[in-house]
């Protein structure tokens, strides 16, 4: 994978029929995960994309005779078999996804806390694509399986810290100035311990869950609501701020495949605690990370 990360105003954009086979895939495969008792109808489904309802039912009907959707005889709609087989086939051929498995499942275990892979799907956009929780823990994902998140200031630093300098500078450059002399600094943090520290409070993580699904939104609006994430929260720890109790929402640590940073072990503690213990937490990140080094 080419190391560089580009403006996403100038990313090539799907058509206007594709993405919007996407954002009903999306809203749907979100809707299952997030209310596993919601029965969706057509209705939840033009309220949730803020498509036209012609539209909807239309993509709909397409994806049901695929066998992507199941339309039930009482309008309700669900994920087809079609989407669940295929799903699992690109699982299934995709080995880090495979071999993170007993990792993450040892790592959930070891630490008690849900625990995920995010992979990088392209040069500039990562996901996460697989979960896993401690026994007996209630399974409900932090960020929804297969939703994409660009890789922009101030999250994903585990991805860009090991970036060439010119990579990291466009990477800084396209924050709010007031933020860049920060991320210098965090990025070299990052570099150096071998992990990345999400401090963002509960009350924001709204704000970001709406920035992470804003592709369709103009430039200037997505820039400026990560100008408002940075300024609700300080981004990451540096070594002098690690003193009395910690607050980390997730920690993360990269996998390498050579020298390309592919993938993030993500530890979601969602809690504070000491340094002492952040620290150990973060080891045990790094060092499950480390095992998947290797993978193809």
């Amino acid at each position: 994978m080419t190391a560089t990360v580009g403006d996403s105003s100038t990313r090539r954009q799907l058509s206007p029929p594709t993405r919007r086979v996407v954002t009903v895939l999306d809203a749907l495969i979100d809707a299952s995960i997030r209310h596993p008792e919601r029965r969706n109808t057509l209705a939840d489904i033009v309220r949730d994309t803020g498509l036209p309802r012609a539209t909807t039912h239309a993509i709909v009907v397409e994806l049901a005779d695929l066998g992507w959707v199941h339309r039930g005889e009482d309008g309700t709609i669900a994920v087809g078999p079609g989407l669940v087989a295929t799903a699992s086939r690109v699982l299934g051929a995709d080995r880090l996804t495979a071999s993170a498995r007993p990792v993450l499942a040892d790592l959930a275990n070891a630490l008690q806390m849900p625990v995920f892979l995010a992979r990088r799907i392209d040069e500039e956009t990562v996901t996460a694509v697989e979960y896993a929780w401690p026994r007996a823990a209630t399974r409900v994902p932090t960020l929804p399986v297969g939703r994409r998140i660009d890789l922009r200031p101030p999250i994903c630093r585990e991805f860009i810290a090991w970036e060439a300098p010119a990579v990291r500078e466009r990477w800084i450059e396209a924050a709010e100035p007031s933020n860049q002399a920060r991320l210098r600094q965090v990025l070299a943090v990052v570099a150096e311990r071998g992990y990345s520290v999400e401090r963002v409070a509960d009350e924001h993580r709204t704000v970001i869950d709406a920035l992470t699904t804003m592709a369709s939104v103009p430039p200037a609006l997505r820039h400026r609501v990560g100008a408002l994430v940075g300024e609700l929260s300080a981004v990451d720890y540096l070594p002098e701020e690690l003193i009395g109790e910690i607050g980390a929402v997730t920690v993360g640590a990269p996998v390498f495949e050579g020298t390309q940073v592919v993938g993030s072990v993500v530890a979601c503690p969602n809690t504070t605690m000491s340094a002492d213990t952040l620290e150990r937490l973060g080891r045990d990140v790094v060092a499950a990370a480390q095992r998947l080094r290797s993978a193809p």
